[in-house]
Parts: structure tokens; C-alpha cells; sequence
């Protein structure tokens, strides 16, 4: 089974039916997207929190936008756990998980309307 990881609605919204806009979103999504993952990964290996807390805040809006609230909301998690509590307990565990699920969500997209 194959469960989408995101619901075009919101975007669809704003678009007011245009196609091209959500095809350029989405174009603009899968770039953004991928790029952040792969900081991320980088970002673990000198664990540097801050960096990738304040990345998560980009992510989060980006997932927003295609209704991904699980991706949101882990990404949000993310980041108040570095900035406000400084809670590092699982964060390593949680950015992993962001990344392979982000990336799920990227491939899916890319399939979707770019293949």
C-alpha cells in the first residue's frame, strides 16, 4: 500500500485552480526539500542542533504548504526541542526519521507530476 504522505489542498487553495502555479510550487518544493534533507544529514555528522533546528523551521513550512502534518509536525518538534527547551534526548532519532520520511514524500511528489 502506498499512502500518500501528502494532500494538495491547501495548495490547491491558494493556487485558485491555477495548475501551472501548483506545478511550479511543487517544482520549488522538491528543490527546497531536498536541499534542506541533505543539510540535515550533513548537519548530524557535527552536530551542530542549532543549524538543523532552524532548518527543521524551513522544512516545517514547506510540509505545511503540501499537507504533510506529520512531516510539520516533526519538524516543529525539531526545532522546539533545540531552541526552546534544549532538549537533546532523541533528537539524533528524530532527524533521521525527518530525513527518510522527507525524503518519501520528495520521491513521491517527483512521481507523481515530474516522471
Amino acid at each position: 500500500m502506498n499512502v500518500k504522505l501528502y494532500n494538495l489542498k491547501k495548495l490547491n487553495e491558494i493556487s485558485m485552480g491555477d495548475h501551472a502555479f501548483v506545478r511550479d510550487m511543487l517544482a520549488t518544493f522538491v528543490e527546497n526539500v531536498s536541499r534542506d534533507i541533505k543539510l540535515i544529514q550533513s548537519l548530524q555528522l557535527t552536530e551542530d542542533w542549532t543549524a538543523i533546528a532552524e532548518t527543521s523551521h524551513k522544512l516545517a513550512s514547506n510540509f505545511a504548504y503540501l499537507g504533510a502534518t506529520k512531516l510539520h509536525d516533526l519538524a516543529a518538534e525539531i526545532e522546539k526541542n533545540v531552541i526552546n527547551d534544549n532538549n537533546l534526548t532523541g533528537i539524533a532519532e528524530k532527524t533521521v526519521k525527518l530525513c527518510h520520511e522527507g525524503t518519501i514524500l520528495v520521491n513521491q511528489v517527483n512521481k507523481d507530476f515530474f516522471s
